[in-house]
């Protein structure tokens, strides 16, 4: 297991046992889903689970990711703080979103590689379409949600990634 991998474990599991157990040491059950007023509000929270990336190469490997959202103004501002790995890949990317009825518009930014970039696209059905454009690359990343789970698909041009897969849980 790399070392990477082993970090984003050892941080990530701490944090996923806290943000369930919280809600119950102030007296309130964890936080579901299904009671939220909106499905973008019960995005809020640790979201963990795994999926694919696929480089230009040709070359595939399995990432861990554990994602965490801050949602605000009823679903209206939303903070997406991913960080996946695999043997030899990470991901530690921030995004910040306004959503406007359908519209969605804000800002991305990848650490490891310092990308940065404009977000804009829509939000209908349970799905988020979003255009990511930045000074060397775009990237369409569209996202699902469904009970307590999403899918994430991020497909960039200009980078070294071709394509990433990423289905996530947190209940």
């Amino acid at each position: 297991m790399s070392r990477q991998l082993l970090t984003l474990l050892t941080i990530c599991a701490p944090l996923s046992a806290a943000a369930f157990m919280m809600p119950a040491l102030l007296g309130h059950g964890p936080v579901d889903p299904a009671w939220a007023a909106t499905p973008l509000e019960g995005m809020a929270g640790y979201w963990s689970g795994g999926g694919q990336v696929a480089m230009s190469s040709g070359k595939t490997e399995r990432v861990k990711c554990a994602v965490t959202y801050k949602v605000g103004d009823a679903g209206g501002q939303i903070r997406q703080s991913m960080r996946c790995a695999s043997q030899d890949y990470t991901i530690n990317a921030l995004a910040e979103l306004q959503v406007k009825g359908e519209q969605v518009s804000g800002s991305w930014e990848e650490k490891t590689y310092s990308a940065m970039g404009q977000v804009s696209g829509r939000y209908a059905d349970n799905k988020l379409n979003l255009n990511i454009k930045g000074a060397n690359f775009t990237a369409s990343m569209n996202l699902s949600l469904s009970d307590c789970k999403q899918q994430i698909s991020i497909t960039p041009q200009g980078l070294d990634v071709s394509r990433i897969n990423i289905a996530l849980a947190k209940c």
